[in-house]
């Protein structure tokens, strides 16, 4: 800090300390006051591709099928969506698929939908939320395997 302060005050032209030569000037970005029309991609520093061209998805992943329980099924996720045909091609090597897509492969945990949704639109990012599927429970009971039901049988098994 005391170098800028230095140069600022002892050179009529801007030159590098240990350079004789003079510091090429970048366009200054715009000043916003509050930050109300600042632009996403000038606080993120993310190319401007993601935040114009690609969509968001927001959910939460569902439970497994293994008897792991409510593992991993709390938290929200956010990736985004796979770009389409025309950005993918047959790997000669192996047979696979491949995309130059370096954004595909990328998730995101939040603890909620709101914290998720916030540094999307925080981003600049266009999103949209994937509800999960609302979970329905019914009272079972063994003897429910037994009771009568109209029409033909559903299994028919002889000795």
């Amino acid at each position: 800090m005391l170098a800028r302060q230095y140069l600022k005050k002892n050179f009529a032209a801007p030159t590098r300390f240990f350079s004789s030569g003079k510091v090429a000037f970048q366009k200054t970005p715009e000043i916003y006051e509050n930050g109300a029309d600042r632009p996403k991609e000038l606080i993120s520093g993310a190319p401007a591709e993601l935040t114009t061209k690609r969509v968001v998805r927001i959910y939460q992943e569902a439970k497994s099928a293994t008897q792991s329980g409510q593992f991993n099924s709390s938290h929200w996720k956010l990736n985004w969506d796979v770009l389409g045909k025309g950005n993918r091609w047959e790997n000669d090597l192996i047979g696979y698929q491949s995309s130059a897509d370096y954004m595909q492969g990328t998730t995101m945990k939040f603890d909620t939908k709101e914290a998720a949704i916030r540094f999307a639109e925080g981003q600049g990012w266009d999103h949209y939320v994937q509800e999960p599927k609302k979970k329905h429970f019914r009272k079972k009971e063994y003897a429910m395997n037994f009771y009568h039901s109209s029409g033909p049988l559903k299994h028919i098994r002889t000795k």
